[in-house]
């Protein structure tokens, strides 16, 4: 770069008789923290290799000029150890410094060894929910700290789960009210490893700073730069709105519920085959088992089954010794755990750790879904189907709440504020859910969204043979339940008064405002 700055300014060759040397920059301006030794070594020999290949250019540029780069004449700047554990200004003063730029390592919040956790004990102390941050945050509170009121400005590459979830919260409220704030993003891209195994990571880019900055903020996303007013933690040019757990929902609707937990090592758990291989041996046992579903087996419409207890009739029961046998191992397996509430779930081996059962229909929805779908799945189960924990269920819900829930304005507040699971959508409703504004409806605006809502089931059923996962797949989607959904799509539009031109930043902007109000 400085090269192209020394080719504008000469406009042409020169003698070095002419003008002083022209470089300014040197390796020994860059400085470096790294905890592997043989990384430093490698950073230390790019940096030399980089230096040398910058004199043979500007010697290619500047007539005369001949500052030979052996001997080694400058030295690296690099040291060795772990960042979260060293005071950067024994490496250089913060005052002397102008920019941060880095890559920090990427481990979730559950992935971490022990010592990675007690580094973020150490840099987070005194913060309140840092179990659910993962470990990169720690580089943005680091750097913050180090700012102080120096102009330095920051840019770090992160997995994503910094800008989405309870993350957003949890890391950038505090670090707001510090008085750090963004100057420029980039959304979300996928890093492919240069290994033979590709490793698809989901990245951003955040570059912030304490010091005033009047320049332009700017959002990246793709092959896209937009100016913005303001950039909050979830990367959308809107106010520094953050979107905190919810025991209870924002508006007046149903409230949803996650699924019940087996905790049962497999045992109460059966495939259709099983199923069938087991009531061949003990037909007796056939009252005993329902319809089973998880957030993948409703999507793929893949059979399962559970053994269910509740309320079961000891007398029966005892004639049925393939039950008892299974209902013996989950006791055992309970037992063996660490954790306390499992030991506890041991006195009553027969149930579920914890239950749900609907006595009527309900609506379903997944837990955890593509992020190549534009829509969750969601649809209605029969009562007679028990519920998992990878599934949220909505029981005595209207077509209107159908119709809202698979709307392009909930997708994207969902996509807006949820965690993810890799790539993967992680629904809850403690944050998307529970946070969720609801339109304030007339009454043609309900009778609207309660047709739609009908039309997208009945786009499902013309085609009986294909489950969730090749309906809303974008490449198999049938051109009935695209037109359904877009029509449903201008319905809940129309109940918010939101243009059908909006972008979906501008929607979740609007949302995020309606939030605000209903706080």
């Amino acid at each position: 770069m400085e090269n192209e700055v020394i080719k504008e300014k000469v406009g042409g060759q020169m003698t070095l008789v002419e003008v002083n040397n022209p470089i300014r920059v040197s390796i020994q301006q860059f400085y470096g923290i790294e905890i592997n030794d043989f990384a430093v070594t490698v950073a230390k020999t790019a940096l030399w290799i980089a230096e040398s290949q910058m004199l043979e250019e500007t010697k290619n540029i500047v007539y005369g000029f001949n500052d030979d780069f052996l001997p080694l004449k400058t030295y690296v700047n690099i040291t060795e150890g772990n960042a979260l554990r060293i005071d950067w200004n024994d490496v250089i003063p913060a005052e002397k410094l102008s920019f941060i730029m880095g890559n920090p390592p990427f481990v979730g919040a559950r992935w971490m060894a022990s010592e990675q956790k007690e580094d973020v004990e150490k840099i987070f102390e005194g913060w309140k929910s840092i179990g659910n941050l993962d470990y990169v945050s720690c580089w943005y509170k680091k750097a913050a700290d180090y700012m102080g009121n120096y102009n330095i400005r920051a840019a770090l590459v992160s997995t994503n789960s910094i800008t989405q979830g309870e993350s957003v919260s949890i890391l950038w409220k505090p670090l707001f009210e510090s008085g750090v704030h963004i100057d420029f993003a980039y959304r979300t891209f996928i890093w492919d490893s240069e290994a033979s195994i590709k490793a698809h990571v989901h990245c951003v880019i955040v570059g912030f700073s304490r010091a005033v900055n009047n320049r332009q903020k700017i959002i990246y996303s793709g092959e896209n730069a937009i100016p913005a007013n303001n950039i909050n933690g979830y990367l959308l040019d809107a106010e520094n709105i953050f979107i905190e757990k919810r025991m209870k929902p924002l508006c007046n609707v149903p409230e949803i519920a996650l699924g019940g937990q087996a905790i049962d090592g497999g045992f109460l758990i059966l495939t259709e085959e099983e199923k069938e291989e087991f009531l061949e041996k003990e037909p007796q046992a056939s009252p005993f088992f329902r319809h089973y579903m998880m957030g993948k087996d409703f999507i793929d419409r893949k059979p399962r089954y559970c053994i269910w207890l509740v309320g079961a009739d000891p007398g029966l029961l005892k004639k049925c010794p393939m039950i008892l046998e299974r209902v013996n191992k989950v006791r055992e397996f309970r037992l063996s755990s660490t954790r306390a509430n499992t030991k506890k779930a041991a006195e009553n081996p027969t149930l579920f750790a914890s239950i749900l059962e609907h006595k009527n229909q309900y609506i379903a929805i997944p837990k955890v879904s593509s992020q190549n779908r534009r829509y969750i799945p969601m649809d209605y189960l029969d009562g007679e189907i028990i519920p998992g924990d990878k599934l949220f269920t909505m029981p005595n819900a209207s077509f209107y709440e159908f119709g809202v829930l698979m709307s392009n304005v909930h997708m994207a507040w969902m996509r807006a504020v949820c965690g993810r699971l890799k790539s993967d959508y992680s629904y809850s409703n403690t944050i998307v859910y529970n946070n969720f504004p609801w339109p304030v409806v007339t009454e043609k605006n309900r009778e609207q969204i309660e047709k739609s809502a009908q039309e997208i089931l009945k786009a499902r059923t013309l085609y009986p043979n294909s489950n969730l996962a090749a309906l809303y797949d974008p490449l198999t989607m049938p051109a009935e339940l695209r037109r359904a959904h877009t029509a449903n799509d201008k319905a809940v539009m129309a109940a918010y008064g939101f243009s059908t031109k909006m972008t979906e930043a501008d929607c979740v902007g609007e949302l995020m405002k309606l939030y605000q109000k209903m706080q």
